[in-house]
């Protein structure tokens, strides 16, 4: 991380409690995302990114919408592995299909 990103971002964590707390929140979510990386190392997971855990739901963004049938059919599987080795207290999973952010967008 940049000498700036880290001195923004020990600037906001010392701002009042509702920022804290969401700059938390994000760094848990970016945490657990990097975690999830263990499930599976084929191709297509590379297009899914955890986006955020509401409750007992798991929100998975893909960044295409081919990526989410085999993780339909591995669902189960990835909710026995979000709660065993990442201790999250999840039933269900969303999925949604999101471009990734990092993608580049020419102007026309």
């Amino acid at each position: 991380m940049h000498d700036d990103a880290v001195s923004l971002i020990g600037t906001l964590r010392q701002q009042p409690h509702p920022l804290r707390d969401l700059i938390e929140r994000a760094e848990r979510i970016s945490a657990l995302d990097n975690a999830l990386r263990q499930w599976t190392q084929e191709p297509w997971f590379q297009s899914i990114r955890l986006a955020n855990i509401r409750g007992d739901t798991v929100v998975l963004f893909a960044s295409n919408a081919a990526a989410l049938v085999p993780l339909r059919y591995r669902q189960q599987e990835l909710l026995s592995f979000l709660r065993d080795s990442l201790k999250l207290s999840c039933t269900r999973l969303e999925t949604k299909v999101r471009p990734s952010i990092n993608r580049r967008f020419t102007r026309v």
